[in-house]
């Protein structure tokens, strides 16, 4: 049996109990509403894509922070030669301005836009700094050490105990 004959057989029931068809549509009517409801809203603020612009790779905000604290921990008196190894966790996340409306029973969070639908950046947050290893000419000594890990630590406001000093060969 086919549509068709679907059709045909509900055509038939229908013209025997009017009752039915009221039912049914009623049934079709519910069905569609709940659907309509689960069914995810299109809004303004969810048609929202962020200004286009270039970002910088995760790799080149380890970079630049790899080459400046080689550039500082040079500096520092028995260092030496200085490489330096950063480890991240995560990455980089941009943060764009919101208009926040809280009541008693729920908080509503809406982005704000231009009128060109641009959403206004507000800032970055870049990823947490996991380690660093630093191998240097005068890492073998303590006090060499204790400069250089209290520097690092300092720079990237991260505790001592994710900082390494090693020798160079």
């Amino acid at each position: 049996m086919g549509i068709n004959g679907i059709w045909q057989k509900l055509r038939e029931r229908l013209k025997k109990t009017p009752k039915a068809a009221v039912y049914i549509a009623a049934a079709a009517l519910c069905t569609l509403l709940l659907l309509m409801q689960k069914a995810p809203k299109t809004s303004a603020a969810r048609d929202i894509s962020p200004p286009e612009e270039p970002e910088p790779a995760q790799a080149g905000y380890t970079e630049i922070l790899e080459k400046r604290l080689e550039e500082i921990i040079g500096q520092i008196e028995g260092a030496g030669e200085v490489s330096v190894m950063i480890t991240v966790g995560g990455s980089e996340e941009k943060v764009y301005k919101s208009d926040v409306s809280e009541s008693d029973s729920k908080r509503d969070e809406k982005t704000v836009v231009l009128g060109s639908k641009d959403a206004i950046l507000t800032g970055t947050r870049f990823p947490e700094v996991l380690g660093v290893l630093v191998v240097c000419s005068g890492g073998d000594r303590p006090a060499v050490q204790e400069k250089v890990v209290n520097a690092v630590a300092t720079v990237l406001n991260i505790s001592t105990g994710k900082v390494y000093v090693a020798n160079r060969k």
